[in-house]
């Protein structure tokens, strides 16, 4: 068992499909990584927050045999950049790991994305998860970004962008000629991830879950693709000029910078890159491996520990 280390930084990325976790020692160390339930920035209700804060308590309980973090840095997705959720999610980090709360540090997913990415003012990245959006971290701080404002306004290029099209697509290919839809390999793969090939099935999965259920849609989209499937192959083609417009919107405003696609729906087909890739202008930094952003947010709070100290 490791000796316990007064430097050591815990690193965690919440997402609405799931949580991420590091901890590493001032040196660079990877001491424990691992995986929690999902959480966003939404802890409105009590009940929310004391499922969050019960998240929290049981990794305390998990690391303290390891040893006791001296510093968080946590990216939480969903916090917008004036958000009173911040206050709320450090006051639950410093009761679950006893930590001052001056040694934590809530912010934005996306600021820790870039982070684990670029330096503040080198580049732009194109996110794609459940939703998109286009962001770049100045020099001297300032957050510009473009998309990002929810499923229900935009998103487009995400995977519930995606799951939504092909739903909407497919219902009106129903509309023209009952059966034509759901018989395709798009029908099938979507009624197979739905639980049926109704109106009904797809009613309670999309209006009866969240954002993230409908975006787990997507992977059944991915499916229909790879099967050749001309309405997947379309809509994948149209979600990687959809990710371009975000790029190309914030080179239109920052310069002509480098521009990283990332995240899991960019993905799903390689359509989508092959379009983006169509539309962007090189230099684009295509993430080939998957970017430890958590290890990355470990590092950040090892260099919070020492942070104004005399």
């Amino acid at each position: 068992m490791p000796a316990p280390d007064n430097g050591l930084g815990l690193g965690i990325e919440t997402g609405g499909t799931g949580s991420r976790w590091c901890l590493s020692t001032s040196s660079g160390a990877i001491l424990a990584r691992g995986e929690m339930e999902p959480m966003t920035g939404h802890v409105f209700t009590q009940a929310e927050r004391d499922r969050v804060s019960g998240i929290f308590v049981r990794l305390a309980t998990e690391l303290a045999g390891i040893g006791k973090p001296a510093a968080i840095v946590a990216g939480v997705t969903g916090l917008g950049p004036e958000s009173a959720v911040r206050a709320v999610f450090s006051e639950i980090l410093a009761t679950a790991f006893g930590c001052r709360e001056d040694k934590i540090l809530v912010v934005d997913d996306m600021w820790l994305g870039y982070r684990a990415r670029f330096q503040p003012g080198e580049g732009i990245i194109v996110y794609s998860g459940t939703g998109s959006i286009g962001y770049h971290l100045a020099a001297d701080g300032e957050i510009i970004r473009a998309g990002g404002r929810g499923v229900l306004i935009d998103d487009a290029g995400s995977a519930a962008w995606i799951a939504a099209e092909a739903l909407r697509r497919l219902l009106r290919r129903e509309d023209e000629a009952p059966g034509s839809g759901w018989e395709s390999a798009l029908g099938h793969a979507l009624a197979q991830a739905l639980g049926g090939a109704s109106w009904d099935a797809v009613r309670t999965h999309v209006y009866g879950g969240d954002r993230g259920s409908l975006g787990l849609l997507a992977r059944a989209v991915a499916t229909a693709g790879n099967a050749g499937d001309t309405m997947a192959a379309d809509i994948f083609t149209q979600a990687g000029g959809e990710l371009a417009r975000l790029a190309l919107a914030l080179r239109a405003r920052v310069g002509a910078k480098p521009v990283a696609l990332c995240g899991r729906a960019a993905t799903l087909s390689p359509l989508i890159a092959q379009r983006f890739q169509a539309l962007v202008a090189p230099p684009i930094a295509m993430d080939k491996t998957q970017v430890d952003v958590p290890g990355c947010a470990a590092g950040l709070a090892c260099e919070l520990v020492y942070a104004n100290e005399k």
